[in-house]
């Protein structure tokens, strides 16, 4: 069974990017592999919808995923 994920495009990029802002703010652990290169690579790959859902695929894991797709949905009811 093929999971869906979070399409992340110019409708969803903002509130993405505030979302992983917001974790990188709140845990120096996060994402839990590799914090400090993804914290690097996320620098050079937020500039645009692509390069962000590229970076979501390589570091994220599942859990993290669905925190992403709640928290942007939410963003996104509240305007």
């Amino acid at each position: 069974m093929t999971t869906r994920r979070l399409q992340i495009d110019a409708d969803t990029f903002e509130a993405a990017k505030a979302h992983i802002q917001q974790q990188f703010d709140t845990l120096s652990w996060w994402p839990t592999e590799g914090p400090d290169q993804a914290k690097q690579e996320y620098k050079l790959m937020s500039s645009n919808p692509a390069q962000l859902a590229y970076w979501c695929e390589k570091w994220l894991n599942g859990g993290q995923w669905r925190q992403l797709e709640n928290d942007v949905r939410q963003r996104l009811r509240r305007g």
